[in-house]
């Protein structure tokens, strides 16, 4: 169970997110991975051309990961995908044989883009391999965005793999994409305006407050996320920048964030959102937060990173931790009022007009140039003078 969303600024800044909801506990962190950093598959030995950021943790010797983002700005993330999944069974004669699992590092350690991936997924096989920590075999499918803006998807289904283009930008878990999308056609009537009122008879009933997203569903389940993330992602109002961005996408994924103790599976265990992450793939910025704080921490992939050459843990804080805010005393004296007039003046000053609204506009109006130039400075001696005889 996750859901993964991509998403973009204004500014053309380009983001892939997900939430990572499961049952075993990943205790994954930020992890960077340097140029030419070296890993096990199958008994072979496989190196890295690039470098990565993501969600990691070490198993068996190697670091596995989850997301991440690589130094060319080549994003993915792995997703469940129960009882659609399907890999080869065994190794496949000269092709890179890799385990579902390994895929991701494979993909970012090795490609600058979608378009580079593309051309050589003929020669990949996934085979079917249990993952050392859990001791089975993981059904996955994979979500890749790069800077150009392009998103896509691959659903393992035997043999070669294939792309998937993601008109929506969403994906969560089983079904498949195509499901997905066109269960869209079902809530055609969710929107974010009000409904009309609409005449029965001779009554009018009047709609309830934030009518227009009844018909939104409101579980866990896989189809009931992909809509809500699509709904949601749709109507949000358009982050302008980076940080705008970011805090869209974490609006966004708390409608579909798990809390421990609401979804338990038959084996009794829960369910829910170890963590949030969020990358902006043109300033290779990772953003992360665990189920036990909800602080955003940021990592970046930087040149320093890179050239330092070494593997990087970042240890994300577990601990529910709080911003202090700094108390400002609430004055209503004179010399107060007189300094807020005098600020009040100097922005007038300094704007030109027509870029006023409300009330300030009004005030506006009833000052010219003259009268600022004048009054400006009998307003500070006065000031002063008070503060002078204050003291």
């Amino acid at each position: 169970m996750c859901t993964s969303i991509f998403t973009k600024t204004e500014d053309n800044k380009h983001f892939l997110a997900r939430t990572m909801d499961f049952s075993f506990p990943l205790e994954g962190n930020p992890v960077f991975l340097p140029r030419d950093y070296s890993w096990h598959v199958f008994g072979k030995e496989m190196t890295n051309k690039y470098a990565m950021l993501g969600t990691g943790r070490g198993i068996a010797g190697n670091y596995i990961f989850t997301d991440g983002i690589n130094e060319h700005g080549l994003a993915m993330a792995e997703l469940y995908l129960p009882e659609e999944a399907v890999y080869d069974k065994d190794e496949v004669e000269g092709m890179d044989n890799l385990a579902p699992w390994e895929f991701l590092n494979w993909v970012l350690g090795n490609y600058k883009s979608i378009d580079d991936l593309e051309k050589d997924l003929k020669n990949i096989r996934l085979i079917d391999a249990k993952i050392p920590i859990m001791n089975k075999s993981i059904p996955l499918h994979y979500i890749f965005a790069d800077v150009t803006g392009r998103v896509v998807v691959i659903e393992p289904s035997g043999g070669e793999l294939k792309f998937k283009e993601n008109p929506v930008g969403v994906m969560t878990n089983t079904p498949n994409l195509e499901w997905h999308t066109q269960n869209l056609r079902n809530y055609l009537h969710v929107q974010p305006k009000q409904f009309k009122p609409r005449d029965y008879g001779e009554f009018t009933p009047m709609p309830f407050i934030q009518s227009g997203t009844s018909g939104l569903p409101g579980g866990f389940t896989a189809v009931d996320r992909f809509v809500r993330a699509a709904f949601f992602k749709e109507y949000i109002n358009k982050a302008r920048n980076e940080e705008e961005g970011i805090t869209n996408i974490w609006q966004i994924l708390s409608t579909v964030r798990i809390p421990k103790g609401v979804v338990i599976k038959e084996s009794e265990n829960e369910d829910y959102t170890e963590y949030l992450a969020g990358i902006c793939l043109e300033s290779r910025s990772f953003y992360f937060t665990p189920y036990e704080n909800n602080q955003i921490s940021k990592v970046k992939l930087t040149d320093e990173l890179i050239e330092d050459g070494n593997v990087v843990v970042f240890e994300a804080p577990r601990k529910q931790l709080y911003y202090s805010l700094e108390g400002i005393i609430a004055h209503n004296d004179l010399i107060t009022t007189i300094k807020e007039v005098v600020e009040l003046l100097d922005d007038i000053k300094t704007t030109k007009k027509g870029q006023i609204e409300g009330e300030n506009k009004e005030i506006l109006e009833n000052f010219d140039d003259e009268f600022l130039k004048e009054n400006m400075s009998n307003i500070k001696e006065l000031l002063e003078t008070i503060e002078k005889n204050k003291q």
